[in-house]
Order: structure tokens, then sequence, then C-alpha cells
């Protein structure tokens, strides 16, 4: 016997419930369901075999969020390649002092203080690493540079590192070893210049993908995947609606024992592929969209424009539907597939780190051309689906 379909994508009447603001989709409210509970939806995400740590290299944490090394470009002279730093006490968070350490040794730094969704926000904020990281592999050798060495190639930074020695010191010694300068925690600079995504707690889990590998992190979780071409597809479903649930089944295995993320959280993460092709390279390609999109909105900031953050919500939630189609019920109507896949089309070019503002007009038209398709509003979900985007709804989650 068939299963009856409800059409969702309609004209609004009344009869009707906006399941999702901006998209004209709809629920009829004298339709019947077949019943799925927020604890229905969990325990078959929880079901999933394969987990984010069964695709990746590596899953390991960052450096701490107080830490020594980590200094504040000054704000006067943002775009100066030798631009000083603003060295802080780590208790008070007070400016002590400005110094011009070496850029060869500094790193741009991120943490969950603020939105990184997609995209890493750029902030003042930089790492001293003394090391040297070796090789051009994905998994990179490093070493300590040693104390001699430090101070004849990078003063400013050996003076730097010897303040800190010193500090409860009332006179001030050299450095004698490299262990006065080692970091607890050095199995991250095996990934240092190596691409990843990036997971932070900002209020959300929130996952940004970090092409370059540059950054150094804290409070959150680094991820190498084995197959590079995965990075977008995964950084999407991190950032999707759904992922909502995952600290449900988190505490269900009871791994939610710190205030903070860490690796063994995340290497639980549930990731399901797609059966169609289609669908994953139209959700890849709507996350590069998206970081291009979040971009330009960190960047303009005072200058923001309103349009940015209405395509950002326009494309995540197109994204969160395939998503939550891809885990759950694998019955989306080829008519939408086929809207989409006309329309959201893969790139060669990395156009997500131009800065090519006309890039905001082409994906304005590709949001009028696939709402204005004819076929659009007649595209059909299940009752099961629609079902479960009234549950997630009404528990906060859309």
């Amino acid at each position: 016997m068939s299963q009856k379909i409800t059409v969702i994508f309609d004209i609004e009447t009344d009869d009707t419930e906006t399941i999702y603001l901006g998209l004209p989709i709809y629920i009829k409210k004298d339709v019947r369901y077949m019943f799925w509970s927020k604890e229905d939806i969990v325990e078959r995400l929880s079901k999933i075999p394969r987990t984010l740590e069964d695709i990746s290299i590596e899953v390991f944490e960052g450096v701490p969020s107080t830490n020594d090394f980590l200094h504040e470009m000054s704000l006067s002279i943002e775009n100066c390649t030798d631009a000083p730093y603003v060295c802080r006490n780590p208790q008070t968070n007070v400016s002590i002092k400005q110094a011009n350490i070496e850029k060869e040794l500094m790193y741009p730094y991120m943490d969950g203080s603020v939105s990184n969704e997609f995209t890493i926000q750029s902030t003042q904020y930089q790492f001293m690493l003394p090391y040297e990281i070796l090789g051009s592999e994905i998994r990179k050798e490093y070493k300590i540079i040693q104390p001699d060495e430090l101070k004849a190639k990078f003063p400013i930074a050996y003076k730097e590192l010897m303040e800190v020695k010193c500090k409860s010191i009332t006179e001030k010694q050299e450095l004698d070893s490299p262990d006065c300068y080692r970091l607890g925690n050095e199995s991250f600079l095996h990934y240092i210049k190596t691409p990843k995504i990036i997971i932070t707690d900002h209020s959300r889990l929130q996952a940004s993908y970090d092409s370059t590998g540059e950054h150094v992190f804290s409070d959150g979780v680094g991820v190498v995947l084995g197959d590079p071409t995965l990075y977008h597809y995964v950084t999407a479903v991190l950032n999707s609606s759904i992922s909502k649930a995952f600290p449900e089944i988190w505490n269900r295995q009871n791994m939610q024992k710190r205030s903070h993320l860490y690796s063994e959280m995340l290497k639980r993460f549930p990731i399901e592929f797609p059966k169609s092709e289609t669908s994953e390279t139209i959700v890849s390609t709507i996350s590069r969209y998206l970081i291009y999109l979040n971009r330009q909105k960190y960047m303009e900031k005072a200058y923001f424009i309103p349009e940015y953050q209405k395509l950002i919500d326009f494309y995540k939630r197109i994204s969160d539907l395939l998503i939550l189609d891809i885990y759950i019920t694998d019955d989306l109507d080829p008519k939408l597939l086929e809207i989409l896949a006309e329309n959201i089309t893969p790139s060669d070019n990395e156009f997500e780190y131009s800065d090519d503002i006309n890039l905001l007009i082409g994906l304005q038209e590709i949001q009028k051309n696939i709402l204005e398709s004819p076929d659009f509003r007649r595209c059909r979900f299940s009752n099961e689906f629609t079902n479960i985007l009234a549950t997630l709804k009404n528990n906060g989650v859309w």
C-alpha cells in the first residue's frame, strides 16, 4: 500500500502552519501523522553505525584557553605585518606591554568566544609557537626550538618566554632548557598547516573549515578527515539543526562529563551519507556558499548588509532539509532534488574565499530561481517527514 503523501511546499492558507520561516514549507493541520517523538528521533540517530572517528585520520583537542603564549595583536596597526602584540596578564586580562614578536612564530588563534559557523571569524589574537613544523605531509613532524637558537633567531620571542619563566622570580634568568617553554600537550602540532574542521561550542555546536590548517584553537576539537573531498559535507552536517540532538546521545552514553567539548565526544558523532551522489554534492556546494556568506558577514561588521543573513538562513535551511532526509527518512521528492541540482552546481574555483561582492548577487539569483521554479511549490514529502519537522520545531531544534 502506498504511503499517504502531504504537500509541504504549498501556498499559505488559513489551514496551514509555517514549519520553516523563510521557506514556503507548510503542514496541513488536519492531517493525521505517524507520530515521531524526540526520543524516537534520538534513538534513530544513535543507531547509525558509522561515526566521525571512522572517517577521520585524527580527532584531537587543542591548547588550554588560558596560556602564556596567547597574545593580542595591536588594533591600531591591524593590517601591518610587523604589528606589535599586546601581552596580557592571564589572571587580570589587563594589557601589560607591547612587543614586536617575530611573526614566524605567531599563528592565528580561535576559540568558542565568538561565532565560528562554517568559517573562522578572524580575531586579533595570535598564538606563539616556539616550534619548527617539519614536512608537508598530512601528519607533520615538529621540533621545539632550542634556547640558544631561539635567542639568536628570535630574540624578542626569547625575551617574552624568559619573562614568562621568571614572572614569579625577582631576578631574571636565562632559559636553560626547552622544557621551560614546552607546551603541555603537543599532539595538535602534528596537524598544524593541515586542513581540518575545527569544532567549538558557542552556545551550541559550531564547525568551521580551516582550509589552511594554520589556526591554533582552544576548548574545541580538530578533525582531519581521511578523504579531503568530504570536508564541506561533514562541516554542513556538524552545523545542521539535527546536530542539536546529539548532546542527548552523548548523555545516554554518559559522555558529557566535562563543561567543554572533548575528542571522545566528537569521535562518536554519527555520520550518514546519502545514497544519491546528487544530494551529497548539493549539501557540499551549499556548505561552500555558507563559508563565503559567513566570511562576508564577519568582514563587513559595521557595514553589514542584511541580505547576507537572509541568504545564510535560506541556504542553511535547504541544507538542513537534505541532511534530515539523509539521516532519517530517505524519501525526498525527486522533483525537489532536480530543482536544487539544476540551480546549485559545484565549481572547481575556490569562490568561497573570494571577496568579490558580485558573488552575493549570484547567490541571490540562485535563490530566486529556486523559489520561482514552477514545480517548487508542488514538491511533496511524506507524512513521516512532516511529522519529524514538527517534532523538531516543537522541541526548539528548528
